[in-house]
């Protein structure tokens, strides 16, 4: 199997391969609850993707800043394992194309350079928090 990986095409999606709007987004945050958040977060980038560059930095200064905050960066350029594990991802969030830089968060992925600086701290604390009082996604 051959992933096409192309860079930014922002898209924010959900495990079943829809597509969310930031509507669609910020409702899904506020009222409901990953019903299984144990996967890790995890990030994909190349270092030579010019919209993956910010991306990174913002996570790594993000990351230092907050010691708490657990992400995987995965540098797809460092051997076919990382694309593997993209491809293993990809396949479960039923996309028929990726893009980078993307982060997934269990069941949802956001793709592009706004979306997820702009997305990923709201996205990250609804994925990892417990105490939300929200119904869970089934």
């Amino acid at each position: 199997m051959s992933i096409l990986i192309l860079p930014v095409n922002a898209t924010i999606f959900a495990e079943d391969g829809s597509e969310l709007t930031i509507d669609d987004l910020y409702e899904m945050v506020n009222t409901t609850k990953p019903a299984n958040n144990s996967a890790p977060v995890v990030f994909f980038y190349d270092p030579e993707c010019g919209p993956c560059i910010p991306v990174h930095e913002y996570l790594e200064k993000y990351i230092s800043d907050h010691p708490v905050v657990k992400v995987e960066m995965v540098n797809l350029s460092a051997g076919p394992e990382s694309e593997v594990m993209m491809s293993e991802l990809y396949i479960q969030h039923n996309r028929s194309m990726m893009n980078t830089p993307v982060i997934f968060f269990g069941p949802v992925g956001l793709e592009g350079t706004d979306e997820i600086i702009n997305g990923f701290e709201m996205v990250y604390r609804w994925y990892t928090t417990e105490g939300c009082n929200c119904q869970s996604i089934t």
